[in-house]
């Protein structure tokens, strides 16, 4: 009879049951990476948004973004007090616009995740400008700062992601 059968009780068809050796035991485990998960717990637009910036670069496009905002503040702020606002853009829109822009940009200046709030405001000034039917107006100025604030979330999302370690 060959060594590996046992020579106790015979199993429940009688016949003689196996004896297992276990010959070593291994604790090391090998967990591949799993992108499918980290791209469902985040996104993907947030993961491509949340590539770092070489060096200054994203401090000047920032300075930049900033900079422009205040100049079309202040145009459309002279162009109000001297009397002729239709000259300019909207100086409510340009200063919520250019506020949330600029500190976005401020915020993820090492990314270039403000991409889509950048958009949505370039976006909601052009409609306030543009005469739509009022339905329309309200509706399309709704659905542009949803964008700005649905760019808000996604890169404050993108600025986490982009100081979490990557293995």
């Amino acid at each position: 009879m060959p060594q590996w059968y046992s020579r106790g009780p015979a199993g429940f068809s009688g016949s003689r049951v196996p004896r297992v050796r276990i010959m070593g035991v291994s604790t090391h485990v090998v967990d591949e990476p799993r992108t499918a998960d980290l791209d469902d717990e985040r996104g993907g637009l947030v993961r491509s948004l949340s590539a770092v910036l070489p060096g200054a670069v994203g401090t000047l496009i920032a300075g930049l973004v900033v900079l422009v905002s205040l100049v079309l503040f202040v145009w459309s702020l002279v162009a109000t007090w001297t009397g002729h606002a239709g000259d300019a853009l909207p100086l409510f829109q340009v200063w919520v616009a250019g506020t949330v822009v600029s500190l976005n940009a401020l915020y993820a200046r090492h990314t270039f995740s403000y991409v889509i709030t950048l958009i949505g405001a370039i976006l909601w000034l052009w409609v306030s400008v543009t005469p739509f039917l009022p339905f329309l107006q309200v509706l399309f100025q709704g659905l542009t700062v949803t964008i700005m604030i649905f760019g808000v979330v996604v890169s404050t999302a993108a600025v986490a992601e982009s100081k979490r370690p990557r293995f």
